[in-house]
């Protein structure tokens, strides 16, 4: 019986884990960039999204998996390759790492050292990140960027991460929110924010320092050709769209919604003249 056949009974039998499950979950991280979409994104991931968190591999056997998930094989995979293959396991290995935590978050296991590994590892992946797609048609969801998202988000929310640390995660933001490869149509701008309001809501970082960093997409410098400039302006006004309502629903930092809208302003004055 192949791994399918496998993780389709396990899955008409409400996702209960057998004995061998440990095993299993090493068998899926070897298959996780599988392009059998239903594979990859119908089994293996969401069997992972029920063990993971509902306790069924231990506290040790996930310490073994750790470093398997950020190694070269999974989340490091090629990293710098575009429209490959290479992205899916990429993308998925990122995709554990919320598992991870949300498993964390119930039962601590993971020491300050790991977590730490785990912010270099997602940093370095998402900076070095040029595969910007999100569905893709024929093999499904790549979708780099919202995954990488939801992992700063939980690592946002760590007390292990620092002032500088907080920095990092509002610059990789704004490196992946002006992008000029594409316009962003899969959500990622608003799983992007996400990770902004979650180092907002630690209040350790200055007013002064957020403003500035919002008035930076304003002055973003702009391609001196016509369609990666285009885009670019596009994503950042999706972006900055997206986080000036996030703020607002939220009432985190509300404030700072009229910076928020003279950058919009600024970016597209054609609109607001």
């Amino acid at each position: 019986m192949n791994l399918k056949e496998k993780l389709i009974i396990i899955k008409e039998n409400g996702y209960q884990a057998p004995p061998e499950a440990f095993q299993l979950i090493k068998e899926m991280l070897k298959n996780i960039g599988s392009l059998d979409t239903e594979l990859r994104d119908e089994l293996i991931y969401t069997t992972l999204s029920h063990w993971i968190p509902g306790n069924s591999p231990t506290a040790n056997e996930l310490e073994q998996l750790l470093p398997v998930v950020l190694d070269n094989n999974h989340l490091l995979y090629r990293l710098g390759e575009t429209n490959t293959d290479s992205v899916f396991t990429r993308s998925f290995s990122m995709l554990v790492i919320p598992l991870l935590f949300m498993r964390h978050s119930e039962s601590p296991f993971l020491s300050k050292e790991q977590i730490h590994q785990i912010k270099e590892n997602v940093f370095y992946s998402l900076q070095e990140e040029r595969d910007y797609r999100g569905y893709d048609e024929e093999k499904g969801w790549a979708h780099t960027i919202a995954h990488a998202a939801d992992a700063l988000d939980d690592l946002a929310q760590c007390s292990e991460l620092d002032e500088t640390d907080l920095l990092t995660i509002l610059d990789l933001a704004y490196e992946k929110m002006t992008i000029t490869d594409r316009i962003y149509s899969d959500g990622e701008d608003e799983r992007m924010v996400r990770p902004v309001i979650s180092v907002l809501n630690r209040k350790i970082l200055s007013k002064t320092y957020v403003e500035q960093w919002i008035q930076s997409f304003g002055d973003v410098e702009k391609s001196s050709e016509f369609l990666p400039a285009f885009r670019q302006k596009n994503n950042i006004k999706n972006f900055l769209k997206s986080l000036y309502f996030r703020v607002k629903f939220f009432k985190v930092d509300a404030d700072l919604c009229p910076t928020i809208e003279q950058t919009l302003y600024k970016v597209e004055k054609v609109y607001y003249s």
